[in-house]
């Protein structure tokens, strides 16, 4: 019996390095289907790659930040080069399933074809996008509506969504008008086979006593100007410099915030590592951290969102110190110790609070790794993900 042909698409983040989708992948070879994906590429560029066995298609990334129609450019670009990539793979290779990850929500005509030659349509809804736009450049205007009318027709397009929390499903069923059975929640979950406590490398610490880490994209609506505020704070208000603190990560505003740590005197405590995809280099500066961080500020979109960096920091055994967020919150619980929103002087107590109190650290580390284990192991929640799949065989 030939394999089913799977072919997912994201846009967002390169692959492999967006880390949910190709645990995503992966899951879906080991289930026996033949997987293909499309996104953009990371430096330097190839027309497209095997990985782990798996076809990546890449094409050229464009980024546009700066002015009110920045993702408009970003996104016509994406779909220019994802719509002749897809009829290659589609005449080439051949889709029976496809699965489109958001941001954004401007593949759904290729979920059209798709169901119109019989195969599936799936929907991997990873952010609300309205709420993202909104929170990033601060409005509501025709391009927030013009997100949420895409949103619209991709959910009322796919043949399944999937949702990855209980906030997101009952927000975009309401507003879309769709039935229960449409979506299905899977939780964003971190692969505990590849991030778990590591031995410590001290030499990360460069003779400083304590280390924090920051993991992720560091785009402006991630607010990690915040977090450089904070550190500002305890090295020139509270005398607090026996630290370093790593932004393990890239983004849109990184450069933006490089002349910030420079510009405030704070080059000797804070760090730019740019992307790490190896999971060996991640484990090795997670488990030397004393605490992780995050800065992503209250609103709309961030109170509802799961954040898969929380989730990553609880896999490695580390305690996490973040602003108070609805979902932050209730995946950390007491592995989590919670500032003000949008307050980095109060994110500096607690960060400074939380170094100095080693018996809390070990033991909201420990929490939270058993928090995950528990509850969000990918090694039990990507059967039901597997399951999305085989269901669409079936009907």
């Amino acid at each position: 019996m030939n394999k089913k042909r799977v072919l997912v698409i994201v846009e967002n983040l390169p692959l492999p390095e967006d880390r949910k989708v190709w645990r995503e992948i992966k899951a879906l070879k080991e289930a026996g289907f033949s997987v293909s994906a499309i996104s953009p590429a990371s430096s330097p560029f190839s027309w497209w790659k095997i990985e782990e066995e798996i076809k990546i298609y890449h094409y050229p990334r464009l980024l546009y930040t700066k002015a009110k129609f920045s993702y408009l450019f970003e996104y016509l670009n994406a779909f220019f080069w994802t719509f002749l990539l897809f009829f290659r793979v589609l005449l080439r290779e051949g889709v029976d399933i496809l699965q489109v990850c958001n941001p954004p929500e401007i593949f759904f005509s290729l979920g059209w074809i798709i169901r119109m030659k019989g195969g599936y349509f799936i929907f991997d809804h990873h952010d609300l996008s309205p709420e993202m736009y909104e929170a990033r450049f601060g409005r509501r205007d025709s391009f927030y509506w013009i997100l949420r009318a895409l949103e619209f027709v991709t959910v009322k397009s796919a043949n399944k969504v999937i949702e990855p929390n209980k906030y997101y499903r009952k927000l975009v069923e309401r507003r879309t008008f769709s039935l229960p059975d449409k979506f299905v929640i899977i939780p964003t979950a971190p692969d505990l086979s590849e991030l778990y406590p590591n031995k410590k490398n001290i030499s990360l610490k460069k003779g400083k006593k304590y280390m924090m880490g920051y993991l992720g994209v560091i785009n402006p609506q991630d607010g990690v100007h915040q977090l450089i505020e904070a550190m500002e704070y305890l090295v020139k208000q509270r005398g607090f410099t026996d630290f370093l603190l790593y932004l393990i990560g890239d983004g849109d505003a990184r450069e933006e915030l490089e002349k910030m740590v420079e510009a405030r005197g704070l080059k000797s405590f804070v760090h730019f590592t740019g992307w790490v995809s190896s999971y060996q280099t991640l484990r090795k500066y997670l488990s030397t951290c004393d605490i992780c961080v995050d800065s992503m500020p209250a609103n709309s979109y961030s109170n509802l969102s799961t954040l898969n960096k929380i989730l990553e920091y609880m896999a490695v055994g580390k305690p996490v110190v973040c602003f108070d967020l609805k979902m932050s919150r209730e995946l950390l619980a007491s592995a989590g110790l919670f500032a003000s929103p949008n307050n980095p002087v109060d994110l500096a107590d607690k960060i400074e609070r939380l170094l100095k109190n080693t018996k809390k650290r070990k033991a909201m580390g420990e929490e939270g790794r058993e928090r995950v284990e528990k509850e969000f192991n990918w090694g039990r929640i990507k059967k039901v993900y597997q399951g999305v799949f085989a269901g669409s065989l079936k009907g």
